[in-house]
């Protein structure tokens, strides 16, 4: 499995003028600071998402603490033998992000490619800097570095942090974004990772502190307001990871939150993923048992279980957006 940028624009959300960020110590919604607008979303087991109604922003009630969120990234984060078991508690990670590393960097050949056409306009990157915030184990990272990158990679994963130092060399920090410098990356790319942090609106100012002017930052999350996002609702496997999951953006909100950070917003794409049909037909089956049951007996019974397909149901979003400056190519 491996996401895709598609090929056209979906256009950039032409959003209201949010305002300053809220008071964080308020109560109320993150996003717009309202209380009053407020509703329950999703109920799970233990948790609800909330929704507020004016802004479209949600958020999981109530949120693991900081001790649950990093037990979640233990030694099974990448290969997850319970993924598929349907039992909520095992819903985290990724079943085999080895056995995906194939169309991952395929992939992330493209995104670097997009990366390159937007902050030069060709491949002589030679001295470039990229951090990726949230690396894993290293895919992105290495195709990056391919294409003259200098990189490092941040990680919470303390044992993919010391893959990618042994597998490619690459400096990986295991830690927060906090412990960075200002102006220090022409690139900062984040990949399905702002809607596990406690503080993503922190998260972003500090993005933007450590990106150069005019330096690029690349984020991808889940389209919680996609016609499929909706219709799916709480079936759907992003909302369904309560142990990972804390924020749900939509585009007008991710809009609005990277323009507060300091940041001009280029392109909004939805992204897909590749995969064989019988990864696909147990991914569907978290949300439709019987839709699961009905792909992977046909794609069994034709011999085509392994063969790959590629899969946007437009659920995910990747922005491309600019902090402000005028940026100086490295020398």
């Amino acid at each position: 499995m491996g996401i895709s940028v598609s090929g056209s624009d979906d256009g950039i959300p032409t959003s209201e003028s949010w305002g300053p960020a809220p008071d964080p110590s308020a109560s109320g919604c993150e996003f717009c600071g309202r209380a009053d607008r407020i509703a329950t979303r999703y109920v799970f087991d233990a948790h609800r998402i909330l929704r507020c109604r004016r802004c479209t922003f949600m958020w999981l009630d109530p949120r693991p603490s900081e001790d649950d969120l990093h037990a979640v990234y233990d030694e099974h984060y990448f290969r997850n033998p319970g993924f598929f078991d349907g039992d909520e508690s095992a819903l985290y990670g990724y079943s085999d992000y080895e056995e995906e590393r194939a169309d991952r960097c395929r992939a992330f050949d493209k995104l670097v490619g997009r990366i390159v056409d937007l902050i030069q306009g060709d491949d002589r990157l030679e001295g470039a800097s990229l951090l990726d915030c949230g690396c894993g184990p290293g895919y992105l990272l290495e195709r990056a570095h391919r294409r003259g990158f200098a990189v490092e990679g941040i990680e919470r994963n303390s044992a993919a942090a010391a893959a990618v130092a042994s597998r490619y060399g690459f400096p990986v920090h295991v830690g927060a974004l906090l412990d960075y410098g200002e102006g220090q990356f022409d690139v900062v790319t984040m990949m399905d990772v702002i809607e596990h942090l406690h503080d993503p609106f922190a998260a972003l100012r500090k993005v933007a502190e450590l990106t150069k002017p005019g330096g690029l930052f690349v984020v991808s999350t889940m389209d919680s307001d996609s016609l499929v996002s909706r219709i799916a609702g709480k079936r759907l496997e992003d909302f369904r990871r309560v142990r990972e999951h804390l924020y749900f953006f939509t585009r007008h909100t991710m809009t609005g939150a990277l323009e507060r950070a300091g940041f001009e917003v280029l392109a909004v794409k939805s992204y897909g993923i590749t995969l064989t049909l019988e990864t696909l037909s147990r991914r569907l089956g978290n949300a439709s048992p019987l839709l699961g049951r009905f792909l992977g007996t046909s794609a069994r019974a034709l011999g085509l279980s392994q063969s790959r397909v590629h899969f946007d149901p437009r659920t995910k979003m990747v922005v491309f957006a600019r902090r402000a400056g005028r940026r100086q190519l490295a020398s």
